[in-house]
């Protein structure tokens, strides 16, 4: 367990029993699934934005929030029939009525 995890864990126990009056056994909180997640849900229903963050943030950090699942974009159909090259141009009269380039005529 890293030390982050434990930090958050105190912090929640000491709001829990600041702001709920109710104090939570962390051995039983690690041991007891049920017991942890209500905990969490108790936790949930808090006036206290920071009691709620807690929660959310010890859910996601035990893993009990799945992760959305990434979709690979799908593949983009590759046609085999051989596309043919542009015809050539053949008429030049087209050229001279081309306005837009360096030099007109």
């Amino acid at each position: 367990m890293d030390n982050q995890l434990i930090q958050l864990i105190a912090r929640l126990k000491i709001q829990f029993r600041k702001e709920k009056g109710l104090q939570i056994n962390t051995q039983r909180f690690f041991d007891d699934a049920a017991y942890r997640i209500a905990v969490l849900d108790e936790a949930d229903t808090a006036e206290s934005e920071e009691l709620v963050t807690l929660a959310i943030t010890l859910r996601d950090r035990l893993g009990m929030i799945a992760q959305p699942a990434v979709h690979a974009p799908s593949p983009v159909p590759v046609s085999t029939t051989p596309v043919p090259p542009p015809a050539a141009r053949t008429d030049k009269g087209d050229m001279r009525s081309y306005k837009f380039g360096a030099r007109s005529w």
